[in-house]
């Protein structure tokens, strides 16, 4: 393979993947469409109303009983293949009845909530509502349940989804326009060593700016379809402003990635972990950035790629762990995914669709020999790396093909 050399970056030969000839996804889809009904994977994720939990909600299954954040939108995003929207909207509501109605800060939502109890402060719930709101709305073709019924004062659904973003600006934004995670736990990669857990609040992370940069445009999409010009407008402004920000700020010459920062010592955490890439999903990067950390990075066989999908961090960073390291080296459908999208938007199609063809082969093993499917598989050889029988957005993984050979994004929103 021939050296990659780029300006800014050190004298390194960089291996880059090979991309192989696939087979049409219709067989392969096939067989998980059928495996995914042999098993009820898609109705073992809807519970009914119990304890706290008044409307009908979304779970993941297998050692699993509380109403998670993005695990909800995820399948939601699957379901919406379906025509199933009712569950994902109705997992909104249970989350948004908790927001401004038992705590003393407007707009805090907890991070998870179980039956009987819910994620008390200072985790905050992560900012996919207003993505969950729209995919539940799209697949409906109602937005109406985001308005309050007749009679009623209360705040409205969609009044509440602006109080959830207010929370953040108010109570997790620096002074530089970026936005910092409590922990690795709130930022759902529960281990991620490019997160600080002890002090906690000081990392601004990539993934962070990404997915509230996705709930501006979110909530823009809501206001234009509720009647208010004014508000998705100015939703949109703030997306924009985010996005240039991360863009300048997070973007590091010298590494040709983007890097979370250090809000105390303004620094870059300089650990190669897969989050800095969400900005290829969420579409922000410049092509200039998503070329060079594409091919210095994402395609790197000594760095992320893997013949099982992305590795989670970089095998040359010291906490690299395969076998047992969770978010630490193991490969997830969810970073498979979104990757994948990531490299589709750039035009790196044929890589696309290896890593989606990557993705559903793991599965089908584990499904074939199993009959469930793992949290995590371990990189190099693709073996389960965690509890077994677990279905969350591993459910992207039926029509993750299709996706990557046509460029359908069921996640995308409006950046008009």
């Amino acid at each position: 393979m021939n050296g990659v050399f780029l300006r800014g970056l050190p004298v390194v030969v960089f291996a880059f993947a090979v991309v192989t000839a696939n087979p049409p996804a219709s067989a392969q889809q096939s067989e998980i469409s059928q495996l995914f009904s042999k098993y009820g994977f898609k109705t073992n994720i809807v519970k009914p109303p119990h304890g706290i939990l008044k409307h009908q909600y979304m779970v993941p299954a297998g050692p699993y009983t509380q109403l998670f954040d993005w695990d909800t939108y995820f399948m939601g995003v699957a379901l919406s293949y379906d025509g199933v929207g009712e569950p994902l909207e109705n997992s909104v509501k249970d989350f948004l009845d908790f927001t401004d109605e038992n705590w003393g800060t407007k707009g805090y939502t907890p991070r998870e909530i179980a039956t009987d109890a819910m994620d008390a402060l200072p985790q905050m719930c992560k900012p996919f509502l207003a993505q969950m709101a729209v995919r539940a709305s799209q697949t409906l073709h109602d937005y109406d349940w985001l308005r309050a019924p007749s009679g009623e004062t209360r705040r409205t659904y969609y009044q509440k989804l602006a109080d959830t973003l207010r929370y953040w600006e108010l109570a997790r934004r620096s002074p530089d326009g970026l936005f910092r995670w409590f922990s690795g736990v709130e930022s759902g990669v529960d281990n991620n060593p490019a997160v600080s857990d002890e002090p906690a609040d000081v990392t601004e992370g990539v993934d962070l700016q990404c997915y509230i940069y996705r709930e501006y445009l979110a909530m823009a999409e809501l206001a234009e379809n509720l009647g208010n010009d004014a508000d998705a407008k100015a939703y949109g402004r703030k997306a924009r402003g985010l996005a240039e920000v991360v863009r300048t700020k997070m973007w590091s010459a010298v590494d040709a990635t983007f890097l979370n920062i250090d809000s105390r010592a303004r620094q870059f955490v300089r650990i190669e972990t897969w989050t800095n890439f969400v900005p290829l999903w969420v579409g922000i990067a410049t092509k200039a950035q998503a070329n060079q950390m594409i091919r210095a990075h994402v395609l790197n066989l000594k760095e992320f790629w893997s013949p099982n999908g992305i590795r989670t961090i970089a095998a040359g960073e010291p906490l690299y762990n395969p076998h047992s390291g969770y978010w630490r080296g193991p490969v997830w459908v969810l970073s498979n995914y979104l990757v994948m999208h990531g490299l589709y938007n750039y035009g790196y199609k044929k890589e696309a669709v290896q890593l989606a063809q990557e993705t559903v082969d793991v599965l089908l093993r584990d499904l074939r020999s199993t009959g469930g499917m793992n949290e995590n598989y371990n990189p190099e050889t693709g073996a389960p790396d965690a509890a077994g029988h677990f279905v969350s957005w591993d459910l992207l993984a039926e029509h993750m093909l299709e996706e990557a050979q046509g460029g359908r994004d069921p996640a995308a929103l409006s950046t008009k």
